[in-house]
């Protein structure tokens, strides 16, 4: 019986002494751990009547936003939802061209696609624009 008692007594003891705070970044400092995350959008500015200036808008978890010029592309541009064969988050769609960004490892990419030459849309015909760093481990989403 007193065997017994020993183990529960010691079984108590090392299970209170394992509980760490789940919070903070070291012991007792009491400020939260957030977790990287970074949600995509666009910016547009109409340049005259027939061509529009494209961003990336990059938002992460602390609200902090970069914007990422992308190129002048003809008529009025605005953001859709790509197809799903194109492995897309978010896309842009212009006067004969869609703009796809694609998570690759912890690179968005953005990739042009022409959509003036008829036929079904080919995801192996499209072409870098530009690739843009994201921390390590972050999500990357889409904003609505």
């Amino acid at each position: 019986m007193k065997r017994l008692a020993i183990v529960l007594a010691l079984a108590a003891a090392c299970s209170s002494s394992h509980k760490q705070p789940t919070t903070g970044k070291g012991s007792g400092s009491g400020q939260a751990t957030y977790a990287k995350k970074i949600s995509l959008g666009w910016g547009f500015q109409k340049q005259g009547t027939s061509t529009t200036d494209v961003f990336l808008q990059t938002t992460d978890e602390t609200g902090q936003q970069v914007s990422y010029p992308l190129g002048n592309f003809p008529g009025d541009c605005k953001a859709f939802s790509p197809a799903s064969e194109m492995k897309a988050l978010t896309g842009v769609t212009c006067t004969g061209i869609e703009l796809h960004a694609v998570v690759q490892d912890q690179d968005i990419v953005i990739l042009k696609l022409r959509t003036d030459q008829g036929g079904t849309p080919d995801p192996m015909a499209r072409e870098e624009v530009q690739r843009i760093k994201a921390p390590g481990g972050a999500a990357i989403e889409a904003s609505t």
